[in-house]
């Protein structure tokens, strides 16, 4: 795809004296010259968005660029790598899994047939007495093998035999010397020291408890003055003795008076800093300040408001001047080339007015045509469009009339563009009748465009589904009106998005009514917090 940037076909040069302190600020924070008049271009362009939005229309150029980008991007990704993969998937299995020639087939088939490679090679190493697993066996374990003779019980010189007599030795010995140390007949054994031991902890024992409890009482007695436990009892009496001196309000520096004469001071502090009644104090403040912003905020949004409706008044009346002069259909035909010549140069497709040229059939019927390109996938195909903004025109006639268009210009789709304001009630915004498709435009709301856009997309993909067989054909229409169901069922979404965007409006209205209910919350919240520290007061006093 050829991405083309057009330049913008109309100008206007304007000449401003700014005065406003922050866009001066702004503007004088830019170099003189192209980097100025390029950002005062682009807050100019929001400042005309910002007023659409607010008079109902919503600016969907980013989700119609962004909607075209994802969904021709992902179209083009899948359809390539569907057939990628559909491919090499395909010989891929064929190579191996073909029952015929595949080569697991093959390789199975090899292995497990009668006298194979899996039999044969079993039967060497498994069947029989002389395979290679019996002899192995044999010469490692067998009966003449040097490993059967060890193990043998019979022999007098095998392990077995050699492992019992030096187990029975071993026994033996540590049987009777754990005899020895256990026999009190013998003074040197373990028990018999042991015994000894016991007795002469125990009487040492005995005399060392007797003294340590002695010391005990004498420490947890009253009547010693320098036991622990009078010690005791004196740090107890003296502490509180401190606890009442700093708890009584009759001692002068006691932590109590402390604490209640700075609660007192912190008291006569909060009282004179939220009283309305001193102009001073920081409440009376905060309340003046809160006051003149939402008066500004009031005057402000009022201001808006009488803008916005001057601004929207003037749009209308423009509107409808344009809708009742005689050239509107000439205007509308000429916005629907503009903006098929914008959607051919993203695509690489050629664009042709033709309106008014005569076709094959001698007519001038289709006003505008599209050759897609070579990248396009089917080169060389046409697409006729007709523009109709025309009071009474209906769906029935639409049908008819490209049909003739196809054949005046050659075409193998043809698009009719129907001006909103003239399209019968109840028109889907996006709908195709075999290879035609009727869309409903509106030249003056950028949300509209969205429709269109995509309409040109299905056409070309109509265009290059006509080189493949008719069953790929027919699943690929099905697939073709699922999308165009779900691009109408976007575009309602987009109209509900619009008419939300309408009751801003309404909801500034609301601002003042809120603002005014705010601050009357706020006196009452003042109130009852200068009312709260009252009590306060009173209850420490």
């Amino acid at each position: 795809m050829n991405n083309v940037i057009s330049l913008p076909t109309r100008s206007l040069r304007i000449s401003l004296l700014v005065s406003d302190p922050e866009v001066l600020n702004e503007l004088e924070r830019r170099d003189d010259g192209a980097a100025r008049e390029a950002f005062a271009t682009q807050a100019l362009r929001l400042g005309v968005l910002a007023l659409r939005q607010a008079s109902g229309s919503l600016d969907a150029d980013v989700i119609r660029r962004e909607g075209d980008q994802l969904l021709s991007s992902v179209g083009a990704v899948l359809h390539e790598r569907t057939s990628e993969l559909s491919s090499a998937l395909a010989k891929t299995m064929q190579q191996y899994l073909d029952p015929t020639s595949g080569a697991l087939p093959q390789r199975i088939e090899q292995l497990t047939k009668p006298n194979g490679d899996l039999e044969r090679i079993l039967g060497e190493h498994l069947a029989g007495d002389q395979s290679v697993i019996a002899q192995t066996l044999a010469a490692h374990v067998g009966e003449t093998s040097p490993l059967f003779k060890l193990l043998s019980p019979t022999q007098s010189d095998g392990l077995l035999a050699a492992m019992t007599m030096t187990f029975k030795r071993a026994l033996d010995g540590q049987r009777d010397e754990v005899l020895n140390q256990f026999s009190l007949d013998r003074k040197e054994s373990a028990l018999s020291r042991l015994l000894a031991e016991v007795t002469t902890s125990n009487g040492k024992l005995r005399s060392e408890l007797a003294e340590d409890v002695g010391k005990v009482a004498h420490e947890f007695s009253l009547d010693n003055e320098d036991g622990a436990l009078s010690r005791l009892v004196a740090r107890v009496e003296r502490a509180q003795e401190t606890i009442a001196e700093e708890f009584s309000l009759d001692h002068e520096g006691s932590a109590l008076q402390r604490l209640s004469s700075l609660l007192t001071k912190t008291s006569e502090a909060v009282e004179t800093s939220l009283t309305l009644d001193d102009e001073a104090s920081p409440l009376a403040r905060l309340k003046r300040e809160v006051l003149d912003v939402l008066d500004q905020h009031k005057a402000a949004n009022v201001n808006f408001q009488t803008e916005v409706r001057s601004t929207l008044e003037t749009f209308k009346t423009r509107r409808e001047e344009a809708v009742r002069s005689p050239a509107h259909g000439n205007t509308f035909e000429a916005a629907v080339g503009e903006f098929l010549r914008h959607e051919a140069q993203g695509y690489g497709d050629l664009y042709e007015a033709v309106g008014t040229t005569k076709g094959q059939l001698d007519r001038k019927t289709g006003d505008h045509v599209l050759t897609l390109g070579a990248e396009s996938g089917a080169p060389e195909t046409r697409i006729v469009c007709e523009a109709k903004a025309k009071k009474g025109y209906t769906e029935r006639e639409a049908i008819d009339e490209i049909a003739r268009a196809r054949k005046n210009r050659d075409a193998q789709i043809g698009l009719v563009v129907i001006s909103r304001a003239f399209a019968p009630e109840g028109m889907s915004a996006l709908r195709r009748v075999g290879n035609d498709l009727l869309v409903v435009w509106d030249s003056d709301d950028v949300a509209s465009d969205l429709a269109l856009r995509m309409a040109v997309s299905v056409a070309r993909a109509l265009c290059v589904r006509e080189n493949v067989a008719n069953s790929a054909a027919e699943a690929s229409f099905d697939r073709i009106d699922q999308s165009i169901e779900s691009i109408a069922e976007q575009i309602r979404i987009v109209d509900d998005i619009i008419h939300s965007a309408r009751l801003v409006k309404r909801r500034g209205e609301k601002i003042g009514a809120g603002a005014e209910k705010l601050r009357a919350t706020i006196e009452r919240e003042v109130a009852a917090l200068q009312d709260h520290v009252k009590a306060l007061r009173k209850e420490s006093e």
